[in-house]
């Protein structure tokens, strides 16, 4: 058998070579499979830390069962689950693993006329036809029925502030000795969110039950707050109380945190998460400006979250997302009652307008922008020029803002939406970059693990002013984020959002990085028109503050400083696996950045783009293209990205003899602009013979 090699990047735990130090249960065990097995769906390995050979689609054992057949509970360890796979006892279906990537220890109950007394046989298969590459074993079965199994033993756990010394909203992790996941005696209520291995808890209480064995609990309020963590070991028919305290690591105060992006199986229809558990889950990652977002619907969460006794955690928004054919888009705030936006029309000069002119919204945003729904992709090459912004299907770009970061449907390249996003303000839109997490679920992709900070008085997160909160994300003063908080002010006066009067021949840029003491950002950097002019190595937390001094540049430009660090794969707060991945190689980040900082170079008190500064000098050489290059030698290679996309819009010949030419051996700025766009337009080309 191929063995799995399992990097330190991709998975925190390694899986123990046969039972290793599982919990020595009460139950009487019987151990159907001690090994682990790497499945695949297809012979090719999704992901590059898999062995390029698996065992196959189906996995097939023969257990022995002594006496009269009983109902009893399967144990079976997985992990990296993403598509269907059926688990059959004697060739009836009595379950499905868990579609979670996550390692954990999934649950069946299998009837009694589902095992017969002798030899029985188990197979887990998939008929899935793209890729999946999975993680099955150990497996073990037991006549105990999972409702008593997993309530042998009680654990009441009670968190509060460390500085407070009040009760806490909070998220717990459950784990076994091999870093698993396990099964949770319990159900969820109006106070708890429970599933494999996670509780919820907006109240700081949580009583719930498990099988006797020893556990590692944690725990955590996202990433704004440390991490707390004990070791258990808990004996049949014992009672075990917890006492756990937390506090804020990270301040963010006048900074409300936001998730522009939530949903509910409740009204959206898929995931796992009802709208009870949602305002659980809302409450246990302290988001405190949740805009409700299923699918073609405006929910207000206000009456369940006043209901549930949640309601002074957070101010709940009307949103929808309008699911069209031609791209998803989340518009907020809504009143209560006001009709839907027509999701058929597939003209976004016709919708987008229509949604921006009802009443009270504010903000429009482009949601991941780089997926594919129903066929369609926006930023597609087809569609898209990656260098210059450009529109290739006549659609305007005329949302407010767009999805940066989408913790729960990643890109295969972390940043690569955001460099999509500096294109786009460089190619004239004014755009705020947003995060949200576009949660369905409990814990498969965490509520509000992406956020987007807005720049509006937090103290009272049940009371937060929403017309403010909205015109100020409409504006751009937003901090995006995925467990880092940076922020940048320059000469002590401009922040995300600001327009910089640039009146000194030097700018003084002061950043800094938070994060609690369970993430470590490494890097941080500032860019100019989408071009990284500085980098500072984030080696202890003294880096983690500092001032660029920054020369006055020669043009109108926009700064937005990037943090990074390694991404989380501990099960307390993990990083999920892109969505729609383009590669088999991922390296999850930790990361943030600041909204645009425009500086006004010019003293005009207003920003031009680098579109807009390319416009001029096209109009200025009047056809003449040797003078188009002699004028770009005091822009940079962003204005010189738009004049190119101007030239070949009017002339199309900038990859003709004479004019390459030229722009070859111009300054290295501009000949570096033309080239990044020549390669897009190419690939653009291509992509649109070959997707017609």
């Amino acid at each position: 058998m191929k063995s799995f090699c399992i990097t330190a990047l991709a998975i925190c735990f390694c899986w123990s070579s046969g039972l290793g130090p599982t919990p020595a249960f009460a139950a009487d065990w019987l151990v159907i499979e001690a090994n682990r097995h790497h499945l695949n769906t297809v012979p090719q390995a999704e992901w590059s830390w898999f062995a390029d050979e698996s065992e196959g689609s189906q996995f097939q054992t023969k257990f022995q069962i002594d006496g009269e057949p009983t109902a009893g509970t399967l144990l079976i360890r997985q992990a990296d689950v993403r598509l269907t796979w059926r688990v059959l006892v004697n060739g009836t279906e009595v379950g499905r693993l868990q579609r979670d990537e996550n390692d954990l220890i999934q649950s069946l109950s299998v009837p009694a006329n589902a095992v017969r007394q002798g030899e029985n046989e188990l197979v887990i298969k998939s008929t899935d036809k793209t890729a999946d590459d999975i993680q099955v074993g150990s497996i073990r079965w037991s006549v105990v029925p999972a409702e008593t199994l997993f309530h042998e033993a009680t654990v009441n756990v009670h968190v509060t502030d460390i500085g407070s010394k009040q009760s806490l909203p909070c998220r717990l992790t459950i784990i076994d000795q091999d870093g698993s996941l396990v099964p949770i005696g319990g159900a969820s209520t109006d106070t708890l969110a429970i599933r494999t291995g996670v509780v919820y808890t907006s109240t700081g209480h949580a009583s719930f039950g498990l099988a006797a064995g020893k556990y590692r609990i944690y725990a955590g309020r996202g990433f704004e707050y440390g991490s707390s963590q004990t070791s258990i070991s808990v004996e049949p028919r014992s009672t075990k109380e917890i006492s756990l305290s937390i506090g804020r690591q990270v301040n963010t105060d006048n900074w409300v945190a936001c998730d522009t992006h939530v949903h509910t199986v409740t009204h959206s229809g898929h995931g796992d998460a009802t709208v009870a558990e949602r305002m659980v889950t809302l409450a246990g990652e302290g988001i405190e400006l949740p805009i409700a977002t299923d699918h073609n619907k405006q929910i207000n969460y206000q009456p369940d979250a006043e209901r549930q006794n949640v309601r002074q955690f957070f101010t709940p928004v009307i949103g929808n997302e309008v699911t069209t054919n031609f791209g998803h888009f989340n518009a907020f705030p809504f009143r209560d009652g006001v009709p839907t936006p027509d999701h058929t029309e597939t003209d976004w000069d016709v919708l987008l307008p229509s949604i921006r002119n009802t009443p009270d919204v504010e903000v429009v945003i482009l949601n991941h922008g780089r997926d594919v729904h129903r066929g369609y992709r926006p930023f597609a090459p087809e569609n898209f020029n990656a260098a210059s912004g450009d529109s290739l299907d006549n659609r305007k770009f005329s949302f407010n803002a767009m999805e940066t970061l989408n913790s729960g449907a990643q890109q295969t390249d972390p940043l690569e939406l955001f460099h999509d996003w500096m294109t786009l303000n460089n190619r004239g839109w004014v755009i705020t970059p947003i995060g949200s997490s576009d949660s369905h679920d409990v814990n498969r992709y965490i509520v509000g693990q992406g956020r987007t900070y807005v720049r509006t008085n937090d103290k009272d997160p049940g009371n937060i002013d929403v017309g403010k909160a909205c015109r100020d994300i409409r504006d751009g003063h937003v901090i995006v984020s995925a467990g880092l908080f940076v922020n940048a002010i320059v000469d002590d006066r401009f922040g995300p959002g600001d327009l910089v009067s640039a009146e000194k021949s030097e700018l003084s840029i002061r950043y800094s990085v938070d994060c609690p003491e369970w993430i470590h950002p490494d890097r941080v950097t500032l860019f100019q028109n989408g071009i990284p002019i500085r980098t500072t190595e984030i080696q202890t937390t003294d880096d983690r503050t500092g001032t660029w001094k920054i020369a006055r540049p020669k043009h109108d430009v926009f700064w937005t400083v990037l943090a990074l660090g390694p991404g989380i794969r501990h099960p307390s707060w993990p990083i999920a696996q892109p969505y729609q991945p383009d590669s088999r190689d991922w390296t999850p980040k930790v990361l943030s950045f600041t909204g645009a900082i425009r500086v006004d170079v010019d003293g005009d008190q207003q920003f031009t783009s680098a579109r807009g500064l390319a416009e001029k000098l096209c109009d200025d050489a009047t056809g003449d293209f040797a003078a188009l290059i002699e004028s770009l030698k005091d822009y940079d290679q962003a204005v010189a990205v738009q004049a190119a996309s101007l030239w070949q819009s009017a002339h199309s010949n900038l990859l003709n003899e004479p004019a390459r030419s030229a722009w070859q051996a111009a300054e290295p700025a501009c000949r570096e602009g033309f080239a990044r766009f020549a390669k897009a337009w190419r690939e653009s080309q291509i992509a649109r013979v070959e997707n017609p």
